[in-house]
């Protein structure tokens, strides 16, 4: 079980039973990053300023809804 924690940690994917690799989308990185530069930040202005590049984000690749629904919890 250690070595399938490894294995996600380090490796930035996901195995499964059948040692297939999962690979997150570039697409998901650069929103969840974006998400949690929001996070992190801790001036309002910051804050604001990574929101909306979020938004502008996941309109620009329409999703949208996957950043209201899991990112932005």
């Amino acid at each position: 079980m250690l070595d399938f924690i490894v294995k996600m940690i380090y490796n930035n994917t996901m195995t499964t039973k059948f040692d297939r690799p999962i690979r997150f989308s570039t697409k998901v990185k650069r929103l969840n990053n974006l998400a949690s530069a929001c996070a992190k930040s801790n001036n309002n202005d910051f804050k604001a300023m990574w929101y909306h590049k979020l938004i502008d984000l996941a309109k620009e690749y329409d999703m949208l809804n996957y950043v209201m629904r899991k990112v932005i919890h």
